[in-house]
């Protein structure tokens, strides 16, 4: 019997497996071959839920998804449901590589 917990970790993952395209790894990423909760071609997401109002980083697990996600050529995201609302969680790196992005696509398309 699955708790609550495990029901909405589930619940969710399946959600931002769909929201990017991806799809999510049998046993949490248990596998060797298959890291993370979820993944999709350019992302590899760990994901927590709780149905507190506070979570607690964890160092190490920060340092497992970016290894994992480094191995895989993915980037690293923690993803966290918390108090009703989706967050996620880049390292500093990779979302200013993404602003940049987005600022260099803004300056590329064309105003009507």
């Amino acid at each position: 019997m699955r708790t609550e917990g495990q029901i909405q970790s589930k619940k969710h993952e399946d959600r931002l497996a769909k929201a990017i395209d991806g799809s999510r790894n049998a046993a949490s990423g248990a596998f060797w071959s298959r890291k993370g909760d979820v993944r999709s071609k350019d992302l590899l997401v760990e994901h927590k839920w709780t149905g507190k109002k506070q979570v607690t980083v964890q160092a190490a697990v920060l340092e497992k998804i970016v290894k994992e996600a480094i191995l895989d050529s993915r980037m690293p995201v923690l993803g966290f449901h918390l108090n009703g609302e989706n967050y996620v969680m880049l390292t500093e790196d990779d979302f200013l590589e993404l602003r940049q992005e987005l600022q260099e696509h803004e300056c590329e398309t064309p105003t009507t």
